[in-house]
């Protein structure tokens, strides 16, 4: 609840100043924008003990896990960038089970076999549209305390691969949100490609990754329901969802069947092409869409999702 509440409070810092400022408490509104503006103003270091913190929502699910089909033990000289879905409403999964597992261990890997199992080095920066990474309260509890959060923006992200850098990022973003529906596993990803562009551009290792369990931790409004302007607000890098969870406080979510365990599929090396033709990038989307629906099934037997197909929009 925390976690999420910090989410929900960050973007609705504008309001809150308003309604205090039109009421005459100009005193309460200087102080809310104090502590919501300070970790732009003074340096916030990674704090470990916030990674764990966070980590403790696992408990809520009734237990997370990361796993890897194929990782060798050192593996991480090959720039990689990992592709994960299903968004889900607070990106749930890729949060906490992926970099904030790193994060846990910081600064000289302790407890790496509890927090993040034996597989060895694993890209620990996950990638987050930048309204997020400047939303008080959230960019500072939650990016700049873990420290294993960056922002997606163009500039940024070319930055990142020219370095080589290993990264996660979700590519459905506020789209996929959007039409998220309880009990229904769906990724957003067929107008998606961008981010293979980038893949073919950088040589990078693609790998898709899946989060079982994740679209069960909220109900949310139908796509029947004001769809398009819902449409208009992702393409606006605003979310456009209205969500109700845990009945006695819906802003935390559901408890899940089997909890939320993230499964990392193998990696498809993408050639490194400078200028990569139309074709080419939907050649190679056109397989990691295959590779991610492979991952789905190979995987569903293991959560009573046999008769399931992933559903690709």
């Amino acid at each position: 609840s925390c976690l999420l509440g910090s989410w929900v409070t960050g973007f609705a810092v504008p309001a809150i100043l308003a309604v205090l400022v039109s009421r005459g408490k100009v005193t309460s509104a200087v102080g809310v924008l104090s502590i919501a503006a300070y970790p732009y103003f003074i340096q916030v270091k990674p704090w470990p003990l916030a990674s764990r913190f966070w980590l403790l929502a696992a408990h809520w699910f009734g237990g997370c896990s990361m796993s890897y089909e194929e990782r060798e033990t050192d593996d991480n000289s090959n720039p990689t960038m990992n592709c994960y879905f299903p968004h889900g409403i607070f990106t749930l999964g890729i949060i906490i089970n992926s970099g904030v597992r790193t994060g846990a261990t910081w600064p000289d890997g302790k407890d790496w076999n509890y927090y993040v199992g034996t597989t060895g080095p694993v890209p620990c920066m996950g990638l987050a549209t930048k309204s997020l990474l400047f939303a008080p309260f959230f960019g500072h509890f939650v990016a700049k305390w873990t420290g294993v959060i960056g922002s997606a923006d163009k500039t940024s992200f070319i930055a990142r691969m020219k370095r080589g850098d290993s990264f996660g990022l979700l590519p459905g973003g506020f789209h996929e949100a959007a039409r998220f529906k309880y009990g229904k596993d769906r990724a957003v990803v067929s107008n998606k490609k961008g981010f293979i562009k980038y893949a073919l551009q950088f040589g990078y290792n693609v790998v898709p990754a899946y989060s079982f369990g994740e679209c069960y931790t909220y109900w949310n409004l139908p796509d029947r329901i004001l769809l398009r302007a819902r449409m208009w607000l992702c393409d606006h890098n605003l979310p456009g969802m209205l969500v109700f969870g845990w009945p006695f406080f819906p802003l935390l979510p559901l408890q899940t069947p089997w909890g939320i365990h993230t499964i990392h599929g193998k990696g498809r090396q993408f050639p490194k092409i400078d200028e990569p033709t139309p074709e080419e990038v939907d050649e190679y989307h056109k397989l990691f869409v295959q590779d991610l629906s492979d991952l789905f099934d190979r995987h569903k037997h293991r959560f009573s999702l046999s008769q399931s197909e992933l559903e690709v929009l």
